[in-house]
């Protein structure tokens, strides 16, 4: 699969304050990379080098195999952005606000295709002044959209949206990852929409890359950790907390949360049943992003 966008050692300064430092990293083409870090982090600063809207210090950025900066004009026409917070004419209605977008382009676009993807094709109509944030936000993604980029940058592409509207935007930037090809970078605070919808999650911390793996590796089953289900859970956690083999036994409702300590699930499975408990099930716990987010800044 060719490579949509490489940052090659990257680096990004204010004075003698240091926003990135350092930063490679490359995206292939239809891939869906989440890029998560604290506030402060530098994720908005990698975006904005991304887009061309602020220049590196040192390093280049590569799009389309392409330098950014001497091939921007090139580039920005194959490019879907979604940065901080959409501005918009608000005394224009939806559609007149992105027919002036589309102008600008001096390409041919269908306006309404636009809006009917993130289901504002119905309030087109009215006046963006009226508009919730929320409304907004699906204004500024059908901008995005409106040149039917190979690349999306969004930053934040479901803030202000309710959970049914989140979901639909999700969905909808999967479809064009998968069906259309497209390639997505976007930030988000919110762990279960990077899980649902990347390919491959990227940290930043102070400035730098961190951690950059596959979501599905991060999100696998942890067969050191299980939850059991059984008979007399309370008794039995007391017994297995008593084994070398047991790093922890904690009761939690009907539920003993166990974790192994060199020790396999079938050894585990194979004590309780000599001990007499009658088991109904022995679950692995899954590992979560939020989970490998905290042990990456906190090693």
């Amino acid at each position: 699969m060719p490579t949509c966008v490489q940052l090659k050692d990257l680096t990004k300064c204010y004075g003698s304050a240091v926003a990135l430092s350092g930063l490679c990293l490359e995206v292939q083409t239809g891939e869906v990379l989440g890029l998560l870090g604290p506030n402060g982090a530098g994720k908005t600063t990698t975006l904005y080098l991304l887009t061309g809207l602020i220049r590196p210090t040192s390093g280049q950025v590569m799009v389309f195999e392409r330098n950014l900066e001497r091939h921007f004009i090139e580039i920005a026409g194959r490019m879907g952005v979604v940065v901080e917070r959409p501005a918009f004419y608000g005394y224009l209605s939806a559609r007149d606000n992105l027919k002036l977008l589309a102008r600008l382009s001096g390409r041919e676009v269908t306006v309404d295709r636009a809006l009917d993807l993130v289901g504002l094709l119905r309030v087109a109509r009215q006046k963006v002044a009226g508009y919730s944030h929320g409304m907004r936000q699906r204004l500024a993604l059908a901008q995005a959209l409106l040149t039917e980029p190979e690349l999306l940058v969004l930053d934040e592409p479901t803030s202000g949206l309710d959970i049914e509207s989140s979901q639909e935007m999700l969905r909808l930037l999967r479809h064009l990852a998968k069906e259309a090809n497209v390639t997505i970078i976007f930030s988000s605070h919110m762990m279960h929409e990077v899980e649902a919808l990347c390919d491959r999650v990227a940290i930043i911390n102070r400035g730098r890359l961190v951690a950059c793996e596959e979501t599905e590796s991060l999100l696998s089953y942890d067969s050191t950790h299980v939850d059991v289900l059984l008979d007399a859970p309370e008794a039995a956690a007391k017994r297995l907390a008593e084994q070398d083999w047991v790093e922890e036994a904690a009761l939690e409702g009907f539920t003993v949360r166990v974790t192994l300590d060199g020790a396999t699930v079938h050894q585990l499975t194979a004590f309780l049943v000599a001990g007499g408990y009658r088991i109904s099930g022995i679950i692995p716990r899954r590992r979560t992003l939020q989970e490998y987010f905290l042990k990456v800044l906190n090693p």
